[in-house]
């Protein structure tokens, strides 16, 4: 009870706040972390330091020309304007807000 507890916080107060009751776990309903440049429609999936699918919303491994300042380990501290967070699913990009919107069912 109390890791759920911890999570809800967590939720509220995170930019998973506009979604459903479904994040972080979005992956596994085929809901993949995600990154669209808004002026070029760029996506790239959000991914561990292996290259593997990350289960949440990660900056580090986003393409170079994204990134506007990193610190002095070379971790990502800023992008450019026009990076939003959102997820992939068949191919197609899904904002937050987007999210919020859908009709879930069981």
């Amino acid at each position: 009870m109390q890791n759920r507890e911890l999570t809800q916080v967590h939720i509220t107060s995170s930019p998973y706040r506009d979604l459903p009751d479904l994040a972080p776990g979005a992956a596994v309903l085929g809901f993949m972390p995600a990154f669209r440049d808004v002026d070029t429609e760029e996506v790239h999936l959000s991914v561990n330091e292996d290259g593997s699918p990350a289960a949440v919303h990660v900056l580090d491994h986003l393409p170079d020309h994204w990134v506007t300042e990193r610190d002095q380990a070379g971790r990502i501290m800023a992008l450019k304007e026009g990076i939003i967070a959102g997820f992939m699913r068949h191919a197609r990009f899904f904002t937050r807000a987007e999210l919020a919107r859908l009709p879930w069912d069981a």
